[in-house]
């Protein structure tokens, strides 16, 4: 039902022949809340591939340090984008058509006020101003300087539609509290939770954990900028607001961790108590929108070569985010006891082997195994042996393995058997969820200098949950004890990494941390391609699968460059064994910006890009 009310409302953004957006349409409550299902739409909240359009299409987390797509790279990573990247516009464009939706409902709610229960109305003006919130933040994340739509600005009206082309930008920190004050005028309007019978839309404690969200963005920014936004006054009050948000969804006890952290990612598992706010994806409910569903590339790409789907293991984790994965004593890896790089999935946080499919195991139906030595696995599909298409191994001739993964390593995270064909999928898409509220909270306090046990609590929580423990029982996984700011820090940021691995975050955290810089320049690694003399020469040296262990630095960045924490300098650099596969390039500060469309600056003589676009 959402998501053919949803589509019945999809033309009413900025078209002036849009006859659902007229004067006569907003009258009662059930003609608000189809406008507000429209705003549910996948499209608003891009994460996969498919959500972005057919041109250049890609996910956020290839972006960053943790993802590799064989030996190529996005543009971003090379600086080589401009006005007119598809990306970069169409995130533009879908924030503002959604923020235009918000405006046109604000502006008509009123006239409607006598027609509706007032909780009713509370909930339809809370939501707007939540997802409208959610755009202009995202707008600031991307591109910095917003431009402020009028909320009275009426798109249905030629002359306004005239005004718009004179809009300019405005300071992002002058409009920071502004969208931190819409968070909370939402929270007050939005209720804690919805009936089984209703649709459920923006509450109370996403609100809050929005808002918590983006002020410890900006927080982070006026922290650690090199580049003229360090404000340490102002770092400190946004840290306070990301803390007060925060705390307000954990004093809920509305939410709770899911029990299994591996199960929160399957196709299986909907609503779960853990989301806050969530957008369900339904294939027979979808009226055949592709966007209400996972289908095509953005399935198979993150698909191993034995699944039988095409074109697959072009989402790949990196070698980077491999080695970023704490051993089960709660260290780096540069710095633990029990760790071996000939079998780096052994004596791991648990969170690598959910996230990372583990080579000699089952996946997808079949043995994953990407040795050189491994010309043939086991397929339980087929109870039997079968060609290993999933190693790039020199023993199998012809090109059935040609494109097997380029560094060996497979996602497992949201991946099940639910995705094999025909390759469309329907995880709940998780946007916020408690883990990340309970690290928003930790990390605010940590910078914050106020660190206490609810600070530790809130960590402990999320690292024992990986471990099927409770977060009370020290014997039964590695307790976060320290209270030392700095190691505290470095904690936080290694623990964000394990827990939101491919969940679209780690770009915003390595932008707001100011860590781009040095992670985006840093060279992608992988596999020797399919030759006879590397394959011998990388197993007969026992060199399989890492042979050294890379240093990992204060923001639990993997070094590949030597000299190396143990094992054989030059493993990664030299060429003779692991080969580099991409150079990325990321300028700074330009970089950590996108550019305006240009077919925004081409109309609207007031809007510059950013600088160096």
């Amino acid at each position: 039902m959402l998501a053919c009310m949803c589509i019945a409302c999809t033309s009413m953004d900025l078209s002036p022949v849009d006859k659902a957006a007229s004067g006569n349409w907003f009258n009662n409550a059930e003609q608000f809340e189809m406008c507000l299902n429209a705003l549910l739409h996948h499209m608003y909240w891009p994460m996969e591939r498919n959500e972005w359009g057919d041109s250049e299409q890609i996910e956020l987390d290839l972006l960053t340090d943790d993802g590799t797509n064989r030996s190529s790279l996005s543009r971003f990573l090379t600086d080589g984008v401009d006005g007119s990247f598809p990306l970069s516009s169409q995130m533009w464009n879908i924030s503002y058509k959604g923020i235009n939706r918000c405006n046109k409902i604000l502006k008509m709610l009123p006239a409607a006020k006598d027609n509706m229960p007032k909780e009713k109305y509370d909930m339809i003006e809370g939501c707007a101003r939540f997802y409208r919130a959610c755009f202009y933040g995202r707008i600031i994340a991307h591109f910095g300087d917003p431009v402020i739509v009028p909320e009275d600005m009426d798109f249905d009206l030629a002359a306004d539609r005239e005004k718009a082309y004179d809009l300019t930008r405005s300071d992002r920190w002058a409009h920071t509290d502004w969208v931190i004050s819409e968070f909370e005028a939402a929270a007050a309007l939005l209720p804690e939770r919805y009936s089984s019978t209703e649709i459920a839309r923006a509450t109370k404690g996403a609100a809050y954990g929005m808002e918590a969200r983006f002020a410890l963005y900006c927080a982070s920014i006026r922290k650690w900028d090199t580049f003229g936004m360090a404000n340490a006054d102002e770092a400190g009050r946004l840290f306070d607001i990301a803390a007060t948000a925060a705390k307000r969804v954990i004093d809920s006890n509305v939410y709770t961790l899911h029990p299994d952290f591996g199960n929160l990612f399957r196709m299986s598992t909907k609503n779960s108590p853990e989301g806050i706010f969530i957008l369900p994806r339904s294939k027979s409910l979808s009226a055949e929108n592709k966007y209400e569903y996972l289908y095509k590339g953005a399935t198979t790409a993150k698909l191993s070569r034995l699944s039988g789907a095409a074109t697959c293991c072009t989402c790949c984790p990196s070698w980077d985010l491999l080695c970023a994965f704490y051993d089960d004593q709660g260290k780096p890896i540069d710095e633990s006891s029990v760790y071996d790089p000939h079998k780096p999935f052994e004596h791991r946080d648990p969170r690598c082997t959910y996230t990372i499919v583990e080579h000699g195991t089952q996946h997808l139906g079949v043995i994953y195994d990407p040795h050189f030595d491994k010309a043939e696995v086991w397929s339980y599909r087929e109870s039997k042996m079968v060609p290993n298409n999933d190693s790039r191994t020199y023993k199998i001739t012809g090109t059935g393995n040609q494109y097997a993964s380029y560094n060996g390593l497979v996602l497992r995270k949201h991946v099940d058997d639910d995705w094999l064909s025909p390759f469309e999928a329907e995880n709940d898409k998780l946007i916020l969820r408690y883990a990340d509220v309970l690290e928003i909270y930790a990390e605010a306090k940590i910078e914050l200098g106020q660190i206490d046990e609810s600070v530790l609590d809130a960590m402990n929580m999320v690292r024992a949950r990986a471990y099927k423990a409770d977060y009370t029982d020290a014997a039964a996984y590695p307790k976060i004890t320290t209270t030392d700011q700095g190691a505290l820090r470095t904690i936080l940021r290694a623990e964000r990494r394990m827990e939101f691995a491919w969940e679209n975050r780690r770009l915003y955290d390595i932008w707001r941390w100011r860590i781009a810089e040095k992670v985006l320049n840093f060279a992608n690694y992988g596999l020797p391609a399919k030759n006879e003399t590397k394959h011998r020469r990388y197993i007969d040296n026992n060199m399989w699968f890492f042979g050294a262990t890379p240093q990992i630095d204060e923001d639990d960045c993997a070094h590949f460059a030597d000299p190396v924490a143990s094992g054989t300098d030059g493993f990664f650099t030299s060429g003779n064994y692991a080969v580099k596969l991409t150079q990325r390039k990321f300028v700074a500060p330009k970089s950590y910006l996108w550019p305006i469309p240009t077919t925004t600056t081409n109309v609207m003589k007031n809007i510059r890009n950013n600088e160096g676009y």
